[in-house]
Formats: structure tokens, sequence, C-alpha cells
């Protein structure tokens, strides 16, 4: 903002409250890039590599390092910012109460945030939407939590100031905050944003105790973060880990890649690695979905059914809820094994061993 002042001067026409620039100032503002710096070099003498390995940086910047992702993004990043989670209506709450008239109390009008400081607080959503639209290679909401209390604190000022109805205002708006977390929106989110991630943590916690019931020594194919449910027992999925063969993903390319190889594992975990709403808001924008697979990685996972014919298995196990689900494929090899398990301990024991635990099965 020091370095910024003579600018904002300019263009606003206003003294940001710096008359001059205060070196001292601004070079203990920027002290913190030595100590970056020095961070940097501990970790490259450590590990070989500056900004992580080449996995991370390929994902986080190579990847977005692209002027039409980078709009996009950034877009994104705006959106999420004063619209998400119905924050739109806070927005608009906030456009239309800018049409008004300040209150006046006592022929005086209601004081308003200062200028100065409102041009703080758009310069920093403006600097924060703009780093997360340059690196980071997944768009999450979350990503933007640091500047969305800027934007509810300007909204509820304005509000207070233009409007006398302002605090019903505020109980609708936190009112359409608490319908988000229970609707889901009409396009493609991450479920952890709001109680969906509920019914994704249920269903992967059934799949893992299915298999751990039925196929306890079996090897398993699957895609994160399924793969580490079901390996890292810390995690209260399972009690025991589990051999994993892992996919990307369940489009059909790694499917069928997957189906090559069969012989490395007996079963398949199966689930919705995106969530896709049952009646999407651009549904019929063909562009849009080539756009979104292009630079945010978006895909269609192959439904439950035809993943198990590719595979050449058979669905055992499968629960879904609103845009997400998630199946057990069991290969023929694994039925074979079973079988005879069975058959060896029916003959030994004298008795049945053919009980299993009652969970929902597609037979």
């Amino acid at each position: 903002w020091l370095l910024l002042s003579p600018w904002a001067d300019r263009i606003f026409g206003f003294r940001p409250g710096v008359e001059a620039r205060n070196w001292a100032a601004i070079a203990s503002l920027l002290s913190p890039i030595a100590i970056l710096i020095a961070w940097y070099a501990f970790h490259y003498s450590q590990t070989g590599y500056i900004f992580g390995n080449p996995e991370f940086f390929r994902y986080n910047v190579q990847a977005t390092a692209s002027p039409v992702r980078i709009v996009l993004a950034f877009l994104i990043r705006l959106w999420q910012a004063f619209g998400y989670m119905h924050m739109l209506v806070l927005t608009l709450l906030m456009a239309w109460a800018m049409t008004r008239p300040a209150i006046k109390d006592d022929d005086v009008e209601r004081k308003r945030i200062g200028v100065r400081a409102q041009c703080i607080f758009a310069l920093l959503i403006l600097a924060y939407a703009t780093s997360m639209a340059l690196v980071g290679g997944a768009v999450l909401a979350r990503y933007m939590l640091t500047v969305v209390p800027l934007v509810i604190i300007v909204a509820v000022s304005t509000l207070r100031r233009r409007t006398r109805a302002w605090p019903a205002f505020i109980v609708l708006t936190c009112a359409s905050f608490v319908t988000a977390c229970f609707l889901n929106p009409p396009y493609g989110f991450a479920p952890e944003d709001n109680l969906a991630y509920r019914d994704y943590v249920t269903m992967h916690k059934d799949a893992a105790a299915f298999l751990q019931a039925r196929y306890a020594r079996a090897r398993v194919l699957t895609a994160w973060p399924a793969s580490d449910e079901i390996s890292r027992p810390f995690l209260g999925y399972v009690t025991h880990p589990f051999q994993i063969v892992q996919v990307e993903d369940f489009t059909v390319e790694e499917v069928m890649g997957a189906a090559q190889e069969r012989n490395r594992f007996d079963v398949a975990l199966v689930f919705s690695t995106k969530y896709e709403p049952p009646h999407p808001l651009l549904a019929h924008w063909r562009a849009w979905d080539r756009i979104k697979a292009r630079f945010f990685g978006f895909h269609h996972d192959l439904p439950a059914q035809v993943a198990a014919q590719i595979l050449g298995g058979r669905i055992v196990f499968t629960e879904s809820s609103a845009g997400q689900w998630a199946a057990v494929i069991e290969l023929e090899r694994a039925r074979d094994a079973q079988r005879n398990s069975r058959s060896s301990g029916h003959e030994m024991a004298g008795m049945r061993l053919d009980h299993q635990p009652n969970f929902p099965s597609l037979r």
C-alpha cells in the first residue's frame, strides 16, 4: 500500500494517509522476502528442489501458466468471493443499497467505512484473487476464505448505512447461507464445501467396511482419496491397510487401461471423483465442458455398471446420494477364490461359512 499510495492519489483523488514514502516502513514490509528466500535455499539443500517436487510444481505452477486459464480462474475466484454459497444474496443486496441515499439520524448521515479502508480492502481482494488465479491447480473455493470477510464487512456496513431494514436483510443472508449448506448448487463443486461431504464420508466408510468384511486380503483398484482411506488405517475407514493399485480417476481411458492389467487387482472400489448435478446449469454448453476439461481437470467418471463391464466383474456393493456414488466391483477371479475358500472351510469345519454382513448390494 505504501508503494501504491501515489497511484491511489492520482486515480481516486485522495491522500491515503501517506504524505511521502517511508522507505524504512517499506523495507520492513518487504523483509519477509528475505525469509522466504532463506526457506527456499534450505528446502533446496534438503530435497534438491526449490518449489517442491516436479509433479507438485507442474500441477500448481506450470500447468496454470496459460493466459486463458488465468483469466477464467480470476473470474471464478471473484465468483467465489462475491457469489458462492449464496454470497450472491448479500452482494445483490449491497448493490441495491448503493442506489439509495445514506440514512440520516438527527440530520447526520450514518457513518461508512472510510474510503481509504475500502480501497485497501478492494486492493487486497483483487491482489489475492489474482495470485490464486496465477498459481494452484485446483480452483477450490476455500482458498478465498481469507478475503470473504472483507466483502461481508463492506456489504453489512453499506446495508446499515443505506437501509433501515438492514437487520432483516442480514437474517435473510444468514438463512440463505444455511440453505447452501444443505442444497447443492446446479453446477460442479467440491463436496467438502457443504454437508454433501457428510454423504461422501458415509458412502466411503460403508464401502471400506464392505471391503474389509469380504475381501480383507484383496488387492484393490481405486483412485485418490479412497486409495488413502483404505491404505492408512489412522484415517478411520479401515482397521488394516489394503494393497492398492491406483488410477487417476474412472474415465473411460483410465478404466480401459486398468482392464489391461486386471491380474494386478482382485476388486475395484469405484466412486464419483467429481460431483455432477442431476440437472447441470450449463448442460448443453459443450464448449464450456471442453474448457473445463482443458484448464481445470474436468472429466466424466464412467457409471459403475459400465466400469464393471470393462473390468470384467460384477457390482457387489453400491450406494449413492445426491449426485455422488460409490461401488465395489468384484472380478471373476476374486469370486472364484472366495468360493474355493468357502468350500475348503466347509470341508474342514463341517459347517457353512456363507454368512455375510447385511450390506446393500446388487446381485
